[in-house]
């Protein structure tokens, strides 16, 4: 089981970063809601994650942790 941290989406600073078991995701897609660019991850329990790492730097993160 690997874990990531991923970084808040959105400009509050209250926000605090989420964990990911990465064996989860199903598919991720770019998010932008009022200039906030980010991506959106959705996991196999249902659960969607907002994250303003963008979408290619998720997609490395997979691909380095598969190979």
């Amino acid at each position: 089981m690997n874990t990531y941290n991923f970084p808040p989406y959105g400009v509050s600073s209250r926000m605090y970063s989420t964990t990911v078991v990465l064996e989860r995701i199903t598919h991720f897609q770019p998010i932008d809601y009022n200039g906030n660019n980010g991506t959106a991850i959705f996991l196999d329990t249902g659960v969607e994650v907002c994250t303003s790492m963008r979408s290619w730097d998720i997609e490395k993160l997979l691909n380095d942790h598969e190979g």
